[in-house]
C-alpha cells in the first residue's frame, strides 16, 4: 500500500505542474473524481455554512478557515487541487475544474457563476484525449 501512495503524490504533484497529461495515465485522478462526484450532493444539500464547510473541507482535503464562505451549489471535478485562504467569499453555482491546480489567496470574492478551468485539450487530433493542465491562482488587488 506504501507503494501505491507514493506513486499517487508523484503523479498528482506532476498534474500541477501543469502540462500535457496523457488519458493512459488518468487512472489514479479517475479514483479522486469519482469520489468527488459522490461528495458533490451532500456538499450542494448543505443547509448552513458550518455544514457547507465541512463537507467541501471533506473534498479538498484542507479544512476551511471559518472566515471562508462559499455558497451552493458549488461543482468541482476534482477537489484536491484547491487551495481557499482566509476570509474569501465565493457566491453562488460557480464551478472549479481543478486538475491543474486553483489557489484562491486571502480576501478574493468571486461572482455568482464563475467557471474557472483548468484543463483543456491538444488540438491535435491523435493527443485529443489528453489533458493540457494550467494553473490559476487569484490574489486580492492591493489598495
Amino acid at each position: 500500500m506504501r507503494c501505491r501512495c507514493l506513486k499517487d503524490l508523484t503523479f498528482f504533484k506532476k498534474m500541477l505542474t501543469g502540462g500535457i497529461i496523457r488519458n493512459d495515465e488518468m487512472g489514479e485522478a479517475w479514483e479522486v473524481v469519482f469520489r468527488t462526484q459522490r461528495l458533490s450532493p451532500v456538499l450542494n444539500a448543505s443547509t448552513t455554512i458550518d455544514k457547507m464547510r465541512e463537507r467541501l473541507s471533506e473534498i479538498i482535503g484542507t479544512k476551511i478557515d471559518t472566515s471562508t464562505i462559499v455558497f451552493v451549489p458549488f461543482y468541482t471535478n476534482f477537489g484536491k487541487h484547491i487551495e481557499l485562504g482566509k476570509n474569501v467569499f465565493i457566491n453562488h453555482a460557480c464551478t472549479f475544474l481543478d486538475l491543474g491546480g486553483i489557489a484562491i489567496q486571502n480576501d478574493v470574492q468571486i461572482g455568482p457563476k464563475v467557471n474557472l478551468i483548468t484543463e483543456n485539450h491538444p488540438v491535435d487530433p491523435a493527443k485529443r484525449k489528453y489533458l493540457d493542465l494550467r494553473s490559476i491562482l487569484i490574489k486580492r488587488m492591493p489598495g
